[in-house]
């Protein structure tokens, strides 16, 4: 049975077949109206979320099936093991997509769980945005996806480990414009460290202004994640954070004169890593890159259920 953790189990033939799914669904979402037909999704949420739940219950929706929101701090998530709940739900449901705050949490879930089980997001990786982005880079970009040059700008991130590992595995030049000092705290990947060390198509360039020069795609992320932006605790940290940060904001002066396409995968902070002109200049995809949260998460789904021999 296959789960999807993150990105690093999947080859380059089975990625291109998802993404492949996931165009032909968009093209043609009549017909799939029955694909997931009698089939249920159980979406577990630690942390907070729009694309995510919107997308997941929205795509079982179109393909037939019924998706099931349980918040973690409302059910016995909080009071029992992880394993037996686990267990329990996936006695019930065909599929687990479940967003975190811990890796370690997903790990067990995945351990435990008699069906698929989709990385929805946690603090190492979101394999779910990668598969969007890239679905979106294809539709942006003229020419093969080598040529496709992504800068992402800010912080390294669940995103950016994401963004390293599928841009590595398709062959797509990606280039980390983050400060040298960051360690990617909570983050840190050793898998993704080596592929940034070694790859001939993966660097880093702690200079923004010099990693946009040939950018096809600038893409950023928020600088502080959504579990600490409104934080009182990490306050202090916060404004460290964004005094450090203030020269990798994708802004007017940044991107004059580049030919690029910017991208986000939201929520965005305005002022913070992107500057508000910036969300609605002629060069943004970021709301085609939102939408096509939905179409991933269709092609994503048929793949896995006819992997586990359900459809």
């Amino acid at each position: 049975m296959r789960h999807l953790p993150n990105l690093k189990d999947l080859t380059a033939t089975e990625i291109r077949d998802i993404l492949g799914r996931a165009a032909v669904i968009k093209d043609r979402p009549e017909d799939f109206r029955s694909l997931l037909a009698a089939q249920s999704l159980a979406m577990l949420f630690q942390k907070t979320s729009t694309r995510t739940r919107v997308s997941f219950e929205v795509a079982m929706t179109e393909l037939g099936g019924h998706a099931i929101y349980v918040d973690w701090t409302t059910s016995n998530f909080v009071l029992s093991g992880i394993d037996y709940e686990t267990e329990y739900l996936s006695r019930n449901v065909s599929c687990i997509m479940a967003r975190l705050m811990h890796h370690e949490d997903l790990q067990t879930i995945t351990d435990s769980s008699l069906v698929p089980v989709i990385n929805g997001c946690d603090e190492k990786f979101h394999p779910c945005q990668a598969l969007t982005d890239l679905l979106t880079v294809t539709e942006h970009h003229q020419g093969d996806l080598d040529d496709a040059h992504i800068v992402y700008v800010g912080v390294q991130n669940n995103v950016s480990n994401s963004l390293v590992i599928i841009c590595d595995k398709l062959g797509v030049p990606l280039t980390l414009a983050t400060p040298d000092s960051d360690d990617n705290g909570e983050s840190l990947d050793a898998d993704v460290q080596e592929i940034v060390r070694s790859s001939g198509i993966i660097n880093h360039n702690p200079d923004p202004s010099a990693a946009v020069k040939d950018a096809s795609f600038v893409y950023t992320d928020t600088w502080v994640d959504m579990q600490y932006f409104n934080n009182p605790d990490f306050a202090d940290e916060k404004e460290a954070r964004v005094q450090q940060m203030l020269p990798y904001q994708i802004n007017e002066k940044l991107l004059d004169g580049i030919d690029c396409k910017v991208m986000h995968d939201m929520p965005i902070h305005d002022g913070y890593e992107i500057s508000t002109s910036m969300v609605r200049d002629p060069r943004s995809i970021i709301f085609d890159q939102a939408e096509n949260r939905l179409h991933a998460q269709k092609g994503l789904l048929w793949w896995l259920y006819e992997q586990a021999g359900t459809i």
